[in-house]
């Protein structure tokens, strides 16, 4: 542990010497100092200022040559977004000491590792022992109401255990069973926002099984805790929550292992790796695509892992001999996932993403159940039907699969399994259009015009039937496709 704070990065360095120019009491606080302590990669950068926060950001951005935002001009937050060479981007946040010191500001923060701060002259200001707290490895609060003010920093709380790798100092649990039955006090965006920084942590179902035993989950993810101790038949071998965070924890070690991450493999990882090789690329980048700004797909995957079975709780049903089914689970997850995603104000893009996992997430599955090997046509209508979810749907089915068995992953049925997976991505990934699927030999008004045909919903029925069966390779030419809808017309009349 270092008694000063390194700079080696030179825009940090470059940041902080400028900022000093314009505010010579300026003071570093928060994450910044923490992740510069424990050598992490800084790219957020939290000031105090006793001048005009508004005025010295002005400055700032000037000199850099950034963006300048007024966060809070009542409160003077400012906030400087510094676009690099190398596409990085530092954002810097100052924020003015209305009408307290120093001390005051640092015992009004969250945890102590995140009170530490760096004085004007390269010395640490530790009020509160955050340092001493960083090598012991616990998180500690800064007061004892520090969870209560501000409820939203129980979910923090997980999130900064798990990601740091921390031991809950003595009583914080009890804190948060205290604070988080005010959660619906805080706005849902800052819920939504503090949920999804944890959902990406690199194995995510530990944090969210905490939320749970800390009862957090209790108030954000109700329709999760649903699920305790709902039995499903094999082969299954968890209750449908632990199925839940076993599915979860799959999904992040696929995920994380196509947009390249580096993690541990076992024997089911070498296999899943070395059947997918040839798809990593494109289903990494497909994954990276944001859905929203700074919400990239493979996070909202992570969470339809998360809500696929919500339904199963209203679906279960268990007959007279003991056998347990869930129909129709899937249509009741889709709507519990969305009203969930409404009511944490989740953009229209990803509501629609995540329901459409959610709802078609058997699809592939029931196939698998069965051992039918997906034809063409049904290749068409998963991408016709899924669009831009059908790989997601894919890869859910896998981490679905791994995640109801548990340690009994049997290798040849786990090859079984991975047949599917690469027949459903194989379109997506060997196709320049995305999704794959091919564009209709005839449009509405051909058919209108070759055929006399009256407007109407008969003619959206016959493009759909002639893409059908371009698909599945029974139509090739714009002679067989006038051909085939002749053919239909023909049946049609005949009936």
């Amino acid at each position: 542990m270092h008694s000063l704070i390194p700079f080696p990065d030179s825009n940090l360095q470059t940041v902080h010497q400028a900022l000093l120019r314009f505010a010579p009491d300026a003071v570093l606080v928060g994450g910044a100092v923490r992740d510069g302590l424990l050598a992490r990669p800084v790219h957020d950068l939290d000031y105090v200022v006793e001048g005009n926060a508004l005025r010295i950001g002005k400055k700032l951005a000037d000199a850099l040559d950034a963006a300048y935002y007024p966060l809070d001009k009542t409160r003077k937050i400012a906030r400087i977004v510094w676009k690099q060479n190398d596409d990085e981007t530092l954002v810097v946040d100052i924020s003015s000491l209305i009408g307290i010191t120093l001390e005051e500001d640092i015992r009004r923060r969250d945890f102590t590792i995140n009170a530490i701060a760096l004085l004007p002259d390269g010395q640490l200001f530790d009020l509160l022992g955050g340092v001493d707290d960083l090598e012991q490895g616990l998180l500690r609060l800064c007061s004892p109401d520090s969870l209560y003010n501000d409820p939203v920093r129980t979910i923090r709380a997980v999130r900064f255990l798990h990601l740091f790798e921390l031991t809950p100092a003595p009583g914080l649990d009890q804190s948060v069973w205290y604070a988080a039955p005010r959660l619906h006090r805080v706005s849902p965006e800052r819920q939504r926002d503090e949920f999804v920084k944890m959902l990406a942590l690199p194995r995510p179902h530990l944090a969210v099984d905490r939320l749970a035993d800390w009862r957090i989950a209790d108030e954000l993810l109700p329709e999760l805790v649903a699920l305790q101790d709902v039995m499903q038949p094999r082969p299954h071998v968890f209750d449908v929550y632990h199925h839940t965070l076993q599915t979860l924890r799959w999904m992040a070690r696929l995920d994380r292992w196509l947009r390249g991450e580096e993690i541990g493999e076992d024997v089911s990882d070498a296999l899943i790796h070395q059947r997918l090789a040839d798809y990593r690329s494109i289903l990494g980048a497909y994954l990276q695509e944001p859905l929203s700004v700074e919400r990239p797909r493979w996070l909202w995957l992570r969470f339809a892992a998360i809500a696929h079975d919500w339904g199963k709780v209203r679906a279960f049903r268990e007959n007279e001999e003991g056998d347990i089914h869930f129909y129709r689970h899937e249509q009741l997850s889709g709507e519990l996932v969305a009203d969930w995603m409404l009511r944490y104000h989740c953009a229209k893009n990803e509501i629609t993403f995540v329901k459409r996992v959610c709802v078609q997430h058997m699809r592939p599955m029931g196939l698998f159940i069965n051992r039918d090997a997906p034809s063409r046509r049904a290749l068409f209508r998963f991408y016709r039907d899924l669009e831009d979810a059908a790989p997601a749907v894919a890869l859910l089915f896998l981490a679905d699969f791994l995640g109801a068995r548990g340690k009994e992953i049997n290798p040849e049925e786990l090859s079984s399994a991975l047949d599917y997976v690469e027949a459903f991505l194989r379109p997506f990934v060997e196709s320049d259009e995305k999704p794959p699927v091919p564009a209709p030999l005839l449009n509405g008004n051909d058919i209108i015009q070759l055929f006399d045909a009256p407007k109407g919903p008969a003619i959206g029925r016959l493009l759909n039937a002639l893409q059908e069966a371009q698909a599945a390779g029974e139509v090739e030419t714009r002679e067989q496709a006038i051909g085939y809808i002749e053919m239909l017309l023909r049946k049609e009349n005949n009936d």
